[in-house]
């Protein structure tokens, strides 16, 4: 892929997170103005639960699917995908009895009814659908397609909530219920194009369940770390504080995140390229990958500060009056999602070598350090202590990873920084 063609895609890229990120950042002015702050905590737990359910319901397999696509003359790809989708209904119904069992305690800690909690089963299940189409578009470059879907679940999304409560006059039940409507409509059109595409086969391979497990599995510990480093802070705020400071902290995350999502919608344009060259790599461009990866550095750093100057000022117009103390705290959510960016360009080398392991070692041993941390700060500083807790928690999982890359694929990180050299 040439330089071109990498930009070009990770525009694309970009303007389809930020039309999914752009949601709930456009419903802010109203949603804030319409709920108090207790309920838009709840809407924030919710959407904190569905996360923990995905994790294991269907165990990240999607991502196997993307790496095998990569391998597809070894591997016959519609089998693999029927064979992915018989562990996420396995998972699912798996993850239904757990909750029949322990909803009641997750009720308890989570401020969310049991009968939301069976219904963030089903938004993972619809989430995960739709991920296996979109892995399989991203893998075979098709940016386009990936883009039009997640734009369309962006517009059933805001207009399905808004609907339900400017229209009816819901609460954040009629948050929850768009969050819910829009994932199935989305899906149902994933399956139709998984069938159109013949991606779907009529059997199911062993063989095939087992491979995906095998790179699904020992993600489970990277993929509960990584919660912990990215949604204990919210958990605790609503443990240690209440729900209202929830749905305050949550805006702040909300705004946050528009950066976050430029991050990663770079690196899902930048990994692909940077998979290809690493195949075949030679000394100097190495050195160009190295000094384009620390302008991006500073660029995002630059970025986030920007934004937390620029936050300041738009606060006031995008939220309501009760949510007016996220501003406070903004800048250390920017900068947290900076480290964040950073992480994703770093981490590539890892899953380059497959040495997925190592990330689960890293997410849990950071994960747990940043959640001890957050704790005492948050007892300490409240909102503001929670916001540096997750600032802290990015960059110590940046820095592990950046460590961690270059042993799996050495790179000139620091020779690189007195040659010349431009990304090609």
């Amino acid at each position: 892929m040439s330089r071109n063609h990498l930009f070009k895609h990770a525009l694309i890229y970009t303007l389809s997170n930020f039309a999914v990120a752009g949601v709930p950042f456009l419903l802010l002015p109203i949603l804030t103005r319409l709920l108090d702050p207790a309920a838009y905590g709840v809407i924030a737990m919710f959407t904190m639960v569905v996360a923990f359910i995905s994790i294991f319901v269907g165990i990240n397999v999607h991502g196997a699917i993307s790496v095998r696509y990569l391998d597809k003359s070894e591997f016959d790809i519609p089998t693999y995908v029927s064979s992915s989708l018989l562990i996420l209904a396995t998972s699912s119904v798996l993850m239904f009895i757990f909750i029949s069992i322990a909803g009641e305690i997750i009720s308890h800690l989570t401020s969310i009814p049991v009968k939301w909690i069976y219904i963030a089963v089903l938004v993972a299940f619809f989430q995960f659908v739709v991920q296996v189409l979109l892995s399989l578009w991203q893998a075979s470059k098709n940016p386009l397609r990936y883009g039009v879907l997640r734009l369309s679940h962006a517009i059933l999304d805001g207009a399905g909530s808004i609907a339900l409560i400017v229209v009816l006059t819901l609460s954040w039940q009629g948050r929850i219920t768009g969050l819910l409507l829009a994932w199935m409509s989305v899906a149902i059109v994933a399956t139709y194009f998984l069938i159109r595409e013949r991606w779907l086969a009529k059997s199911i391979d062993i063989a095939y369940i087992k491979d995906a497990l095998s790179y699904g599995v020992p993600l489970i510990p990277h993929s509960v770390g990584g919660l912990m480093l990215a949604m204990a802070d919210r958990f605790m705020v609503n443990t240690i504080l209440d729900v209202s400071s929830t749905g305050i902290y949550v805006v702040a995350v909300q705004l946050g995140l528009i950066l976050g999502m430029l991050a990663d919608s770079f690196n899902k344009a930048f990994a692909p390229w940077l998979m290809e060259k690493l195949a075949n790599i030679s000394p100097n461009s190495q050195r160009r990958i190295v000094r384009f990866t620390y302008t991006y550095f500073f660029t995002i750093f630059l970025l986030a500060f920007l934004g937390g100057e620029i936050g300041q000022l738009l606060i006031p117009l995008l939220v309501g009056p009760e949510f007016q103390s996220a501003g406070d705290i903004l800048i250390y959510i920017l900068i947290g999602n900076a480290f964040m960016g950073m992480y994703y360009m770093v981490t590539n080398y890892i899953f380059f070598s497959r040495r997925t392991w190592l990330l689960s070692i890293l997410t849990m041993i950071v994960g747990a350090l940043t959640v001890v941390s957050s704790w005492f700060l948050i007892n300490s500083y409240g909102l503001t202590g929670a916001a540096i807790g997750f600032m802290i928690g990015q960059a110590g999982l940046f820095l592990g990873a950046w460590v961690l890359s270059n042993l799996c694929v050495p790179m000139p990180w620091f020779q690189a920084l007195t040659n010349k050299a431009i990304l090609q």
